[in-house]
């Protein structure tokens, strides 16, 4: 669980280094199921919902998977891990907490490109409101700065939908000063095998490439408060399994409770 200290710094940050929740052997059988789901996808019987190139250059790839607990019993038991869960919950302060959707984030080694600055909730434009959803990152190796580890800017989760302003960066590394008045801080967070990093669906974040000799495999793990809601003018690749009216709690076999457990 949690201290009151790192919800504290979490609400001021807008992200917050967790700690340890799964073990080597763990991490070793969540390897095996995404070399299985990839290099089997036109076979599996249970399928995740997309499995695409991210970054759309097949020299650079950043291989994206939404939903791969649809298509492996281990990654469903992730979504539902008791201490990622519950901290989540501390964080957000939800009395109930649904899965959005989880994303698989592998850089293979030497070619894994950039995955620009942006923030989660603006590309997610069938829930609001866009302050009732946090993600979890889970790591499946050793991220750091040679292979493409994520960085934040502390404090943007309070500065609203900035999407506009954030894809008008081109060059990764040409993060401005500041913004609106607001100085601009870039923190590298490096997270270890086994670890989860927390952040706010607001907080702008990104990665460069990983040019070292090692891959970068991730999944994040995105949750929803009893707040979210759904919106029905949005679109959005989950779209096409909600069930609940406009303006209702998004709910459903697709978005499972995982809190209470």
């Amino acid at each position: 669980m949690l201290t009151e200290s790192q919800i504290a710094q979490f609400r001021a940050q807008g992200f917050l280094k967790g700690s340890r929740v799964l073990t080597d052997e763990e991490v070793e059988t969540l390897r095996a199921e995404l070399t299985r789901v990839i290099e089997q996808q036109d076979k599996l019987t249970r399928r995740p919902v997309s499995l695409r190139n991210l970054s759309g250059n097949p020299e650079a790839p950043v291989w994206q998977i939404v939903n791969i607990w649809e298509a492996s019993e281990p990654f469903r038991a992730l979504i539902h891990h008791p201490q990622i869960v519950a901290e989540v919950a501390q964080l957000t302060g939800a009395s109930q907490l649904r899965v959005w959707h989880d994303q698989i984030q592998y850089k293979p080694a030497q070619i894994g490109g950039v995955n620009h600055w942006h923030q989660d909730a603006p590309y997610w434009p069938i829930l609001t409101p866009m302050t009732a959803q946090v993600t979890a990152w889970v790591a499946l190796d050793d991220v750091d700065e040679s292979n493409g580890c994520m960085s934040m800017v502390p404090g943007s989760h309070q500065w609203g939908n900035q999407i506009d302003f954030l894809h008008t960066i081109k060059d990764y590394r040409a993060m401005p000063a500041s913004f609106q008045g607001h100085p601009i801080t870039v923190v590298s967070c490096p997270v270890r095998k086994g670890e989860v990093h927390y952040h706010h669906a607001l907080t702008w974040h990104g990665s460069h490439e990983n040019t070292s000799g090692r891959p970068r495999r991730a999944i994040a793990i995105h949750y929803m408060t009893q707040e979210t809601r759904y919106v029905a003018s949005g679109d959005h690749l989950m779209k096409q399994f909600v069930t609940v009216p406009d303006g209702a709690p998004l709910q459903g076999d697709h978005f499972p409770l995982v809190w209470p457990s």
